[in-house]
């Protein structure tokens, strides 16, 4: 049975295309995933595919779990995402709070429901899938890991996709913890190190940036504070993407191509030292999944005719992948 991990990036509400996808993936193409990595709504959907349970021996089994799970997952989705209410809600004041010393602009309370409801530490502890999400410390400034068995792991979640300045950091004991996008939109080397024999990663925003313009307004601002900080994420995060899966390309032509040459330099006294750094790499096909346009530009617009626009657009890039897949 193929080690197959499933990398999903951030993006909000852009995360809706990863649903259809998976939807083609999982459902009609019989796709089971063990490895399960995220960051910000990535994941989310990660973790809640995560707790179903796996069973390596009978992969029958194992796939129904997880195609049940996600049958919940994708109703949660189209169905009890009503609008931007049910994810965060505005705080009154807003604007004079943030000059004031307010943390964030909205407050997450409705997605801490969410989680809550939908998410369940000991079905994640017991489900035997690798899970692996990423968020960063804003003491430290360091991209961090937490899994199945983390404590607070619901936690640890919510504070994946805690963008600044739009919601607060999580805090967990004495650190502030915030969206793991800040420094990894696609945590590709999570599923390497987790021994993956082949990676799938659907991102949730195509690569391309499309050029925007920017009418006066009445006070003479080309484009204010909001609208600046939303194109601003939108170019770090392309940028991120690339780096990304530049990086995981690399690293899979290195050792493609060591393969190739090693027998050349029997006696090479660099020859062990090579080795020994590319031990720890293993060769695994990578499954690039994206979508060519956006059909949701703005992460937070969670209204259901989006969602339904974006998550249909997800199927339809899906069923057009190859028939024979890793």
């Amino acid at each position: 049975m193929t080690r197959r991990a499933l990398v999903l990036s951030g993006g909000g509400a852009k995360g809706s295309f990863q649903i259809g996808v998976m939807e083609e993936l999982i459902l009609n193409r019989g796709l089971d995933f063990e490895i399960l990595c995220g960051v910000s709504v990535g994941a989310l959907n990660a973790s809640f595919l995560a707790q179903a349970p796996f069973d390596p021996i009978h992969s029958d089994v194992s796939l129904q779990n997880l195609k049940k799970t996600f049958i919940t997952l994708r109703r949660l989705w189209l169905a009890e995402i009503e609008g931007n209410e049910s994810v965060y809600l505005k705080r009154p004041g807003t604007d004079a709070g943030i000059v004031l010393g307010a943390d964030s602009i909205y407050d997450p309370e409705p997605l801490k429901k969410l989680l809550k409801k939908y998410l369940n530490p000991k079905s994640l502890e017991k489900s035997k899938r690798v899970l692996k999400i990423q968020y960063v410390s804003l003491e430290s400034g360091e991209l961090k890991t937490a899994n199945n068995k983390s404590p607070k792991i619901v936690d640890y979640v919510l504070a994946s996709g805690t963008m600044p300045y739009y919601f607060p950091p999580v805090k967990i004991r004495k650190e502030h913890l915030v969206d793991g996008g800040i420094r990894d939109i696609t945590p590709l080397g999570q599923a390497f190190q987790a021994g993956a024999e082949a990676i799938y990663v659907i991102y949730a925003s195509p690569f391309h940036v499309e050029p925007q313009s920017f009418s006066e307004g009445w006070t003479g601002m080309k484009i204010n504070a909001f609208i600046y900080l939303g194109r601003a994420v939108e170019l770090m995060v392309n940028e991120i993407y690339r780096t990304d899966i530049e990086g995981a390309q690399r690293l899979n032509a290195l050792k493609e191509n060591w393969e190739k040459v090693k027998d050349l330099l029997p006696e090479h006294p660099s020859r062990k030292k090579i080795e020994k750094v590319l031990k720890k790499v293993r060769f695994a096909p990578i499954v690039e999944i994206k979508p060519e346009k956006y059909v949701i530009r703005d992460a937070l617009d969670f209204s259901p005719v989006n969602l339904m626009e974006n998550y249909k657009y997800g199927k339809k890039v899906g069923a057009s992948l190859p028939r024979s897949l890793p």
